[in-house]
């Protein structure tokens, strides 16, 4: 059986647009200053990031963590311990 894989790269910037437009977001790019900024809108919620995919990662982020997105402490402690042994 072959393992499927999907890296982070061009090919998957209009996918991510159209998933996005599928979950009722309004997709917006703007560059200002030589900036490229991408943003989602939906309802009062606003995502920024630098491109289509990372929208989509903000948006099943929010979607999975909820209004209270953020992690907590023991959750930083935690992620640290995993993948730079800098906590504890």
């Amino acid at each position: 059986m072959v393992q499927e894989r999907i890296a982070a790269a061009g090919n998957t910037d209009v996918p991510a647009y159209l998933t996005l437009t599928k979950l009722g977001y309004l997709v917006e790019r703007t560059n200002s200053d030589g900036q490229e900024h991408w943003t989602a809108k939906k309802g009062t919620l606003e995502l920024l990031a630098d491109g289509p995919l990372e929208l989509l990662g903000l948006c099943l982020l929010r979607n999975e963590r909820g209004p209270c997105w953020q992690a907590g402490d023991s959750e930083i402690d935690e992620f640290l311990k995993r993948f730079y042994r800098l906590a504890g």
